[in-house]
């Protein structure tokens, strides 16, 4: 499993768009291939912090293109550009493949 953490702030007058967007677009966000999961995070400050986990790290770095898109949807919204980084994943319980023991 390999995960992507993207972070990015959203403009102070801009978190209620940013959550109905989310919503809205929770399709396309599952549509990138071999997204398994993802949790997004949101301070008290309007950064954000997402974790997407992938099948592997291939489809984490395939997904990219799809990725932009939204992310420009998004600008209008953001202060400044998002950052993302690609991570292994050493522990995921609940995502352990069946009879395999948690890390």
């Amino acid at each position: 499993m390999y995960a992507r953490l993207t972070t990015f702030r959203v403009k102070p007058d801009k978190i209620g768009d940013m959550l109905r967007w989310r919503q809205e677009n929770e399709a396309a966000i599952y549509a990138q291939p071999g997204l398994r999961e993802w949790l997004g995070l949101l301070d008290e400050e309007g950064e954000v912090f997402v974790v997407s986990l992938f099948d592997n790290e291939q489809a984490a770095r395939d997904s990219m293109p799809q990725v932009w898109a939204l992310w420009e949807q998004m600008a209008p919204m953001l202060q400044g550009k998002p950052a993302a980084r690609f991570l292994d994943v050493m522990a995921a319980q609940s995502f352990a493949p069946q009879g395999a023991a948690s890390a």
